[in-house]
């Protein structure tokens, strides 16, 4: 069974989708986060004049559910609650117990695109994100005359085991591929890396999403694949759909 090396948290929908398509997925956390200005949030969620809030990942989920309460936040049950993935919708169901929307939108772009044709001008979002964030959505928003008030609460840094973990995998694991979920992630694994001899900078690299890709064609390294929405099955057909080809083009040589 070929391995995979997913540059994220543990998650059981992507080991059990790998172990589906006869895959081993094996899972490295290039990341660690602080959580910052939780105060400011809780005060910042009181506020009526938001029309919805935008949550563009799962630690942003995670900094509001530090604070939250659903009888002292029941305003927000008639906001709409905006997200670019299926993980970050699973985790506001979960811990906030509410609905959201654009789970299917699959990038900043696409999500942005959505909540202009969803809302009127002037609105204005509420936008809890991190240090290291895109600033594609907002600009997209704000040049459509949608208002974002941005607030980071979480900081990026690289995880302490990063290298140790990264020794391991070129000395002893011998994947596959790897793929990266974050243009941060990117950074840290390929800072490590310049620091040992290893295999690893010369396997397939595939991407979730085009800021990923584009950060890993900025580091110099040619892309395997883009998976065009972040979910577990749509990486893995991208991966398969790889190794498919490479197979037909080395048995014609």
């Amino acid at each position: 069974m070929k391995k995979v090396v997913l540059f994220k948290s543990t998650s059981e929908d992507y080991r059990k989708v790998c172990e589906d398509n006869n895959y081993e997925a094996i899972f490295v956390e290039p990341l660690e986060f602080i959580f910052i200005n939780l105060q400011e949030l809780c005060e910042k969620l009181k506020l009526a004049d938001y029309h919805g809030i935008i949550l563009t990942s799962p630690r942003a989920v995670e900094a509001i559910s530090k604070c939250w309460s659903p009888s002292k936040y029941n305003i927000w049950n008639s906001k709409r609650i905006y997200t670019v993935g299926e993980a970050s919708g699973h985790k506001i169901k979960l811990m906030l117990g509410l609905e959201s929307l654009g789970l299917e939108t699959g990038n900043a772009e696409n999500l942005a695109k959505l909540i202009t044709s969803e809302n009127p001008v002037p609105s204005k979002f509420l936008f809890p994100c991190g240090n290291l964030r895109s600033e594609v959505l907002p600009n997209i928003l704000k040049r459509s005359g949608i208002e974002v008030d941005p607030l980071t609460v979480y900081e990026t840094k690289e995880n302490n085991s990063l290298r140790e973990n990264l020794m391991d995998l070129n000395n002893n694991v011998n994947p596959c591929c790897m793929v990266f979920f974050s243009p941060s992630g990117c950074e840290y694994v390929y800072r490590q890396l310049q620091t040992f001899n290893n295999k690893l900078s010369n396997l397939p690299h595939f991407a979730i999403g085009n800021s990923t890709a584009h950060k890993i064609e900025n580091l110099g390294v040619e892309i395997a694949g883009v998976a065009s929405r972040p979910r577990a099955d749509t990486l893995i057909e991208t991966v398969r759909d790889y190794f498919t080809s490479l197979d037909k083009s080395q048995k014609k040589l």
